[in-house]
């Protein structure tokens, strides 16, 4: 596995976790904005081959646009 891939499959599943996750403080914003990446997350998973493609875009090459996005969108780094 290339590095590059590594680093994308990391990041995708930090984004997932995060997704996921909640605290007392979080406005309302933020879980919204993590609800919406969550669900684009899912709809978007890597199918794994060699190159990894995009169950979420019919084979298409993975991460696609809409996993960059929603990657960003669910970090608090990018917010």
């Amino acid at each position: 596995m290339s590095e590059d891939l590594h680093q994308q499959l990391a990041a995708y599943d930090r984004a997932v976790d995060i997704a996921g996750s909640t605290y007392p403080e979080m406005s309302r914003d933020e879980r919204g904005a993590r609800e919406l990446a969550g669900r684009q997350l899912a709809l978007h998973p890597p199918a794994i081959g060699r190159p990894p493609t995009c169950q979420g875009c019919d084979g298409g090459p993975w991460p696609c646009s809409t996993v960059q996005g929603a990657i960003k969108y669910a970090d608090p780094r990018y917010n």
